[in-house]
């Protein structure tokens, strides 16, 4: 097979195959990421105050930078959905915000009344990711196998030429 027949022959669904898996990976990953964060903070939350400090706007929104303080220790964090959750007017510096830190992973923290760190509407769309990489993969393989069907269903269908005592199939004339 050349480079050149790419779609006919098997390299496309095994292209499209791994891409799948990447995509289901990736997704499976931070799926697993937000589950384990929601857990160690359920383990042991830690109700603290934090306050917006930066917000950068970006294309679809904003970016919120919120720090807080856990036993004298300070940190920040980019990744709460700080913006969806405020209201009708976008969060300004300043601005308190209530959270739920783990109490011994201070780093891991949500937004007070969510139950995952990235926000509750992630883990569907963490879940969907999962669900078409797994299916574009499945495809994928259910393409690979019709393609060799075919291709020997059309390698039996030749015809093989004729000598004096046989035809191709072991018969005599």
């Amino acid at each position: 097979m050349r480079w050149g027949d790419f779609a006919r022959g098997k390299r496309a669904p095994l292209a499209v195959a791994a891409g799948s898996l990447g995509v289901a990976l990736v997704g499976g990953c931070s799926l697993v990421g937000e589950i384990s964060d929601a857990r160690r903070i359920d383990a042991s939350p830690l109700r603290v105050h934090g306050v917006v400090d930066r917000v950068v706007q970006v294309k679809g929104g904003a970016r919120v930078r919120v720090s807080y303080q856990v036993g004298g220790q300070r940190f920040g964090t980019e990744d709460l959905p700080v913006g969806q959750m405020a209201g009708p007017t976008d969060p300004t510096v300043g601005t308190a915000v209530c959270l739920e830190a783990s109490t011994e992973h201070p780093e891991t923290v949500r937004l007070c009344g969510q139950r995952y760190p990235g926000g509750d509407n992630m883990i569907p769309t963490e879940g969907l990711v999962v669900l078409a990489g797994a299916a574009g993969a499945l495809m994928a393989v259910g393409w690979t196998v019709t393609i060799t069907r075919q291709e020997r269903r059309e390698r039996e269908a030749e015809v093989l030429p004729c000598d004096r005592l046989t035809c191709g199939h072991g018969t005599f004339i």
